[in-house]
């Protein structure tokens, strides 16, 4: 089963802060997420619980020809053996991520992220800005991915690719078991990022959104 992410206290104010940051020199509204997992992957559930089935059958039916039981084996055991296995491959894949992963492609895992990205992106009314200046940074735990996810009047500044490089700080955090620091580096970038691609900060502009991380 997918973890969650685990913040303390002192640790969501940090990051509240470099969101404060970023946008003190910027109009951009940032919003971090954080989910467990972008979908439950049941296909990937039913991949472990056909491939288990496959396994029991061919194994029974090679032991079974070969001579290797000391007992006859009647077709209802091994169907009865191959449905049991189905179900452990089912269990297993639905409960240890490390299975689900073994039958889940990298493909499918960035698409499932995109895909939740869109529907938080709408959830939070991320696009409730004036100026449209509104950017999720959805990070999910099981995929070990991160979607960027800007407004319009962020995209007409800011190329899509130019967001791999927040992406890529934040991953790094992940993967080196230190979330919090990915996550600010990343949006120091995104701050650095906006500066730079001219999404200045008119006078009088408002804080529009929510500095606080978002759990899922």
């Amino acid at each position: 089963m997918a973890r969650q992410f685990e913040f303390t206290q002192e640790q969501k104010e940090a990051i509240k802060k470099a969101v404060q940051n970023a946008e003190s020199k910027t109009s951009g509204e940032i919003v971090p997420f954080f989910v467990s997992a972008a979908d439950n992957y049941e296909e990937s559930n039913l991949r472990a619980a056909i491939a288990f089935g496959i396994f029991a059958l061919g194994s029974a039916a090679m032991l079974s020809f070969n001579w290797h039981l000391p007992f006859t084996v009647t077709p209802w055991e091994v169907s009865l053996f191959t449905l049991v296995m189905s179900g452990i491959g089912y269990l297993l894949s639905r409960n240890i991520d490390f299975i689900k992963k073994l039958f889940t492609t990298p493909e499918l895992m960035q698409a499932k992220v995109e895909e939740r990205a869109a529907r938080e992106f709408l959830n939070h009314e991320v696009f409730n800005t004036e100026n449209r200046t509104g950017i999720l940074i959805m990070v999910s735990h099981f995929e070990h991915m991160v979607d960027v996810l800007g407004d319009s009047g962020i995209n007409k500044k800011v190329e899509s690719s130019q967001w791999q490089e927040v992406v890529k700080l934040i991953v790094e955090g992940i993967k080196n078991n230190d979330p919090t620091a990915g996550i600010i580096n990343g949006i120091n970038k995104c701050g650095d990022l906006l500066e730079a691609s001219g999404v200045h900060k008119p006078e009088g502009n408002s804080n529009e959104l929510s500095d606080d991380i978002r759990l899922g």
